[in-house]
């Protein structure tokens, strides 16, 4: 077996062992469901998720503002140097080089700092959200009797009848709630 991933090559065979047992022990299988909920469409559906949405959205736009002007003033900054250097002396030319080269690096600084920024303020907006959902999803489930709830974008997971999608109803019971 050709190890591509190992935490996908040990949840498949979980998936397919507990697929089985379930079908294949009828008095277990009788009344029992499975359903799938697609997480990512209920975070950017349900009213308190599109606000996270857009709160973070507003903020990249602000960052990548920041990023597209420092991009700006460095991408003149070498058409200048460029136009210039002929002219430079040998010390001149090292000395633009070495600007040029310290204003790459503090914007690749500023490129991972963006991002390493976004990040947490996604962690910090969807925790609480994704807190409230998994309440709401483990109340379906245990309602309705689902022996097991999927994520629908799961590895190894090809088919989906459309009934055991409860993803539309899972928004409808969270932003009620909320």
């Amino acid at each position: 077996m050709h190890k591509k991933n190992g935490t996908t090559l040990r949840i498949i065979p979980i998936i397919g062992l507990v697929v089985f047992f379930l079908f294949s022990t009828n008095s277990l299988a009788q009344n029992k469901t499975i359903a799938v909920i697609d997480m990512q469409k209920v975070v950017r559906g349900c009213k308190a998720g599109k606000k996270a949405v857009k709160e973070l959205n507003k903020k990249f736009e602000t960052l990548k503002k920041q990023l597209q002007a420092k991009q700006k003033e460095i991408k003149a900054f070498k058409a200048d140097f460029d136009k210039k250097a002929p002219l430079m002396s040998e010390e001149a030319r090292a000395e633009k080089e070495r600007q040029y080269k310290k204003m790459l690096r503090e914007f690749k600084d500023k490129s991972d700092d963006a991002q390493y920024e976004m990040r947490q303020a996604e962690a910090k907006k969807m925790e609480p959200i994704l807190k409230k959902l998994e309440k709401v999803v483990t109340k379906i489930g245990k309602e309705r009797h689902y022996l097991i709830i999927l994520e629908k974008n799961m590895p190894g997971l090809y088919y989906v009848a459309p009934g055991a999608d409860i993803t539309k109803e899972v928004i409808k019971i969270f932003d009620s709630q909320s």
